[in-house]
């Protein structure tokens, strides 16, 4: 059974190792976005910086007129042997030559003539037969004609993008394997850090523990000492009239801390190492009626009665010290939060597999959200009496620890009329141990 420190460390190590992984992805895909990014928009400047250098010189060559001699090929599926090519059109956007020899189906772009011929230049992609095609449209000026124009015809460039769509394809693929190498390595190195990172909150959770193990110990004889001299000046009369009332609060501060230290011995040795419990038949009615008796006294001084509901016998597996100190733990808990007139309720449910007990007062109640928080360790809700008096708030925590150590369940709920109910349900002893 895992301790709560280990539990902790888990805990954290896990959230801590969540956390860490998913920044260094976030960080991994952003930068593998903005590199992809960068660099496809790097290769597409260089394909239409090309294009244009190509464009550029075909209309200086021509010199404000058409060539003489074309080239035109007839147009085909086939894609050109070349990745750039440059072809020269007429006004109309017919081919009239094509130094380049390109052949390659749905050239020349009439639409892309057009546009350029109303904008002065055109850039686009285009898909001929089955290819993308980067395409570039000039227009080729002149002298003017009888009708005032000087356009003297087109050139269109093209880029084929073929090689430049298989590097990027391989550019995009490179970077998400690195990216998935990057984020695999990451994992790797996050868990080992991540469990160095605890190594020291580990040993000072322990040094903690050893402290107050240590403290506590060292502190229970004086505190038991305090405690049995003022009891003999009450007894033997030993003390002035106005000097009873100090030596009565030396007693009742001294038994105070007497249960502060049994609380922090309780406390240091579960965190320390799964608590040992002796599990055997236990009549847990008996130990209702036990623990009864015992806080007859401390309910009746408080202004609160109690109720027992218990049937004649209800065996459950379980150590009868530590039960009895889980439900004494309850019961003290109870009566801390019950007003004068109120009631602290313990009734024992017995089942065929499970044994409840079930400890309720006629208080506040616990808030929903506060039902799980009222185990740790100091939690405490506002109002209770022991607040005034300075309670250890460790109770709860120590009476979780006791369930835990034998297969049982604790909870808090709340009555029908609003007070609180914790409920612990106990493993049942076999039926052969009653006979």
């Amino acid at each position: 059974m895992a301790t709560p420190l280990a539990r902790l460390v888990s805990t954290t190590r896990r959230r801590l190792f969540l956390v860490t992984l998913l920044t260094t992805a976030l960080l991994v895909v952003f930068t593998g976005f903005v590199t992809a990014f960068v660099s496809l928009a790097f290769l597409d400047a260089d394909v239409d910086h090309a294009l244009t250098s190509s464009a550029t010189d075909a209309v200086t060559r021509a010199e404000g007129s058409l060539p003489t001699s074309s080239d035109d090929g007839e147009a085909s599926d086939t894609p050109a042997s070349s990745d750039t090519f440059v072809l020269y059109l007429d006004p109309s956007a017919r081919l009239i030559a094509n130094p380049s020899g390109v052949i390659l189906a749905g050239l020349p772009v009439g639409a892309a003539a057009s546009q350029a011929g109303s904008t002065g230049s055109d850039l686009r992609t285009v898909t001929l037969g089955g290819v993308r095609v980067r395409l570039l449209t000039l227009p080729i000026k002149g002298a003017e004609d009888a009708t005032g124009s000087s356009l003297s015809g087109f050139v269109q460039a093209g880029f084929v993008l073929t090689l430049h769509d298989q590097q990027a394809a391989s550019l995009v693929s490179a970077i998400v394997l690195v990216g998935l190498l990057g984020l695999l390595g990451a994992a790797v190195v996050t868990l080992f850090v991540t469990d160095r990172a605890l190594v020291p909150i580990r040993r000072s959770f322990e040094a903690q523990r050893r402290f107050v193990a240590e403290a506590s110990h060292e502190l229970r004889t004086p505190a038991a000492l305090i405690r049995a001299d003022a009891e003999v000046l009450q007894r033997e009369d030993l003390v002035t009239a106005e000097g009873r009332p100090l030596t009565e609060d030396i007693v009742a501060e001294a038994e105070r801390l007497g249960r502060l230290v049994g609380d922090l011995l309780a406390l240091a040795a579960a965190d320390g190492a799964p608590l040992v419990v002796d599990r055997r038949p236990v009549d847990l009615a008996e130990v209702v009626r036990l623990t009864a008796r015992r806080t007859e006294a401390l309910a009746t001084e408080r202004g609160v009665r109690m109720v027992i509901d218990t049937p004649p016998i209800a065996l459950v597996l379980g150590d009868r010290d530590r039960l009895m100190q889980l439900l004494l733990i309850l019961v003290d808990n109870g009566l801390d939060h019950t007003p004068t007139g109120g009631e602290v309720t313990v009734a024992v449910a017995p089942g065929p597999r499970a044994v409840q007990l079930t400890v309720s007062d006629t208080g506040a109640g616990i808030p929903a959200d506060q039902r799980e928080r009222v185990f740790e360790p100091f939690a405490s809700l506002p109002g209770a009496k022991r607040d005034r008096l300075g309670g250890s708030g460790l109770g709860l925590a120590i009476a979780r620890r006791i369930a835990t150590a034998h297969d049982a369940t604790i909870l808090a709920t709340a009555t029908p009329t609003g007070g609180a109910r914790i409920v612990t349900t106990l493993p049942a002893a076999p039926a052969r141990a009653a006979m």
